[in-house]
Parts: structure tokens; C-alpha cells; sequence
């Protein structure tokens, strides 16, 4: 019994330290791929010829933590979101078979939103949700309860961007993730949820302007 136990242990020790450094990504073109590295945010685009491009150079050079940058696809099958989850910065990634004139990583949002800033692991603690909107994410920091509009766009890349609709934390002094978002009949209404305590709001984007995006405490 006692080796058991030991040979169990040592499996749930070797499962939790393995890390998936490099996560490829499927898109809706068949012959090609997209590799990220979750430590660094740089993105390969691999065709199945063997040809391969670089779409975006790395973003965190130093980064030492696996899973810290992820992709997020799009309905516009070139358009993926790649996500730092430490900070909540966030760039429009776009592949393609016409060429590399047409590979690029715009950013949409290049300030990091995590506060106070210093060094830590943070991985999961920004995520993104996609609305029915095809053009619209929400941002969510996980840790405190705040929101961001993300939008982006595949005809005019001085449109994108990154609004709030809560400025506030409603958690202060929190390091783990323990709020989630739920959506509604509404395509521009959502809960939020603090999972720990229960507590909800109701939040609404939109894409008439700042008047039209509000949060609210639910009763």
C-alpha cells in the first residue's frame, strides 16, 4: 500500500510539473496552423507544406511562466485575439495565404490593466468571453471584478479598441480568480459573479457609446 501511494504521488507531481510551452491552434483554412508561445506571446504560422512565418514576435521576452499568453479565435476565420493574462494587453492576430504583407498583430490594447504593477503569477487572471456580436469580446479581470469592451475590426485597424465598463474594483487585495460572467436574453446584458460570496451585478456593452454601458449591483 505504501508504494502505491508513493507511485501515485510521484504521478500527480509529474502531471502537475509538465507545462505546455508551445499550444498550436486549429484554423478554418485546413492547411495551416498557428503556434504560440504561452511564455512569450510570439506566433508561427505553420503550413502543413512545412513553410512557416512569424506573425508576431514576442511581446514578454523575459516571460517564464507557460500559459501566460493565449489565443482566442474570431468569426472572421483570420482573425484570432491573443490575450496576456497577466496584464490584460491584447493585440488583433491575423494569419493568411496570400502572404506576409498580410500577417501582422495589431495591438488593441498596450497598457497593462493589472494593478499595482509588480511581479507575479498571475496566468488566468484576465479572460476574455466572445458576444453574438462578431466584432466584440468582453475582458474580464477575474481577481477584482473589472470590465473592458474589446473590439476589433478587419477594415479599419485605427478601430480597435479596449473601453472599460466598470472603472472600480469591486475586490480590493485579491490574487486569485474568483469572479466569472453569465449572459442573458439580452445579447448586450450579462451577470457578474463573484463565485466566493454569491454577490452579482448586471452589466450591459454596447456599441452606441459610454452612455450606454453601465453596471449594477443585482438585488
Amino acid at each position: 500500500m505504501k508504494k502505491l501511494f508513493v507511485l501515485f504521488a510521484l504521478m500527480v507531481i509529474a502531471f502537475t510539473s509538465y507545462a505546455q510551452v508551445y499550444k498550436m491552434y486549429k484554423t478554418r483554412n485546413y492547411h495551416n496552423q498557428l503556434r504560440l508561445n504561452t511564455m512569450t506571446g510570439e506566433i508561427q504560422q505553420i503550413q502543413d507544406d512545412g513553410q512557416s512565418w512569424e506573425i508576431c514576435s514576442a511581446r514578454e521576452i523575459l516571460g517564464d511562466k507557460e500559459g501566460r499568453f493565449r489565443l482566442y479565435e474570431t468569426q472572421n476565420m483570420w482573425t484570432f485575439i491573443m490575450l496576456d493574462t497577466y496584464t490584460g494587453k491584447n493585440w488583433q492576430v491575423q494569419f493568411s495565404v496570400k502572404g506576409e504583407d498580410y500577417m501582422f498583430a495589431a495591438p488593441i490594447n498596450i497598457f497593462s490593466l493589472a494593478y499595482p504593477e509588480k511581479s507575479s503569477n498571475w496566468t488566468n487572471r484576465f479572460q476574455m468571453f466572445a458576444t453574438d456580436n462578431m466584432w466584440t469580446f468582453i475582458l474580464l479581470d477575474s481577481y477584482n471584478g473589472r470590465l473592458w469592451q474589446v473590439q476589433y475590426s478587419t477594415q479599419d485597424l485605427d478601430n480597435l479598441f479596449c473601453i472599460p465598463i466598470n472603472k472600480y474594483e469591486l475586490v480590493e487585495n485579491n490574487e486569485r480568480c474568483i469572479f466569472s460572467i453569465q449572459p442573458l436574453t439580452s445579447m448586450y446584458q450579462y451577470y457578474l459573479i463573484n463565485d466566493n460570496t454569491g454577490d452579482m451585478w448586471k452589466f450591459q456593452w454596447s456599441t452606441k457609446g459610454d452612455d450606454y454601458r453601465w453596471i449594477e449591483r443585482f438585488r
